[in-house]
């Protein structure tokens, strides 16, 4: 009896510790889970942001993220990477360089065959290459999945493998799940450091030049309703001539396409405005909606929305405050 007691106690405390080895690594799996969830989610932000950016011709967030995907690096991969723009400004094909494991990175927001042969024949890659060095290449913002695949030209025979020496977003992420839960640790805790810095940044001159763009296209605007717009000289003088009524109904169709892009452009770039000033571009949709309805069914004065004058003032104030 006494021996069956002991063999019950036994298998109990056997099942206990068996029960803290599951629990143990039930939670382990779970942080590894919502480690890669917040990275991933991060980095796809941050090259959708770059990409969206290169839209406008505007490249100052892909280099400013040089520095934090030269710490990354170094975490991921263990290397010990420096920036050679903080040696040499507007170093020529190489971004980050590591003498001690002998690669020369470059960190670039265009993703093309192109892209890559242009730096492979670079002056500057022939000494690399008579160093052995091996040249990588990280790309984000817009991506190509099949670069990977793509024949490189190769003129100076540096150590190049499309394969392994393209680092594309899905490369990362798959680094960073082969990573122990400490060192995943310390990369969150540089993405949460880096990041929402290199985004203010960023946001202020975006919601500069997105802002001047609008400018532009309400100037357009303006010009087309002063000139040809049921108060425009031509329409006072001639009211009711058909090819006053013709000009008018094409050059109309101009402003219903202005008028999207103005709401296009503030879709696509929501968040870096303030509540307030989404307040303002909503009284703007809102006017956008009646004049185009206004031209399929007249509406009553008293249900149409007309131009928010405070609109191009606002756009004006945000140009002038981020000078």
């Amino acid at each position: 009896m006494k021996i069956l007691l002991k063999k019950s106690i036994f298998r109990f405390i056997d099942n206990l510790f068996l029960l803290e080895i599951l629990e143990g690594r039930k939670k382990i799996l779970m942080r590894r889970h919502n480690n890669f969830d917040d990275f991933s989610e991060r980095l796809v932000i941050l090259n959708r942001k770059i990409e969206l950016r290169g839209k406008l011709n505007l490249n100052d967030l892909s280099v400013h993220s040089e520095d934090f995907f030269l710490n990354l690096f170094n975490q991921l991969l263990g290397l010990n990477l420096l920036n050679l723009n903080t040696v040499k400004k507007n170093a020529e094909a190489i971004d980050l360089l590591d003498s001690e494991n002998k690669k020369i990175i470059q960190v670039s927001a265009t993703c093309t065959k192109q892209k890559v042969e242009n730096t492979l024949k670079k002056a500057d890659v022939k000494s690399y290459a008579d160093q052995d060095y091996r040249v990588q290449f990280i790309f984000v913002g817009a991506q190509d999945n099949k670069i990977k695949s793509r024949k490189f030209s190769n003129p100076f025979q540096i150590q190049f493998n499309p394969q392994t020496d393209i680092f594309l977003t899905e490369d990362i992420l798959r680094l960073f799940n082969t990573l122990d839960i400490l060192r995943q640790d310390a990369i969150i805790e540089l993405v949460n450091l880096e990041l929402p810095q290199l985004e203010l940044l960023d946001n202020q001159k975006l919601k500069k030049n997105v802002c001047v763009e609008i400018s532009q296209i309400l100037s357009e605007n303006k010009l087309i309703w002063e000139n040809f717009g049921p108060n425009s000289k031509m329409a006072t003088i001639n009211p009711l001539e058909r090819t006053t009524f013709n000009i008018w109904k094409c050059r109309k169709q101009e402003i219903f396409d202005n008028n999207n892009k103005i709401l296009n452009l503030f879709y696509e770039h929501e968040s870096i405005f303030t509540l307030e000033e989404r307040q303002v571009f909503t009284e703007f949709k809102e006017h956008v909606f009646s004049f185009e309805t206004n031209n399929i069914t007249r509406l009553d004065n008293t249900v149409y929305k007309i131009f928010p004058q405070h609109f191009p003032k606002l756009i004006d104030t945000i140009i002038r405050k981020e000078e």
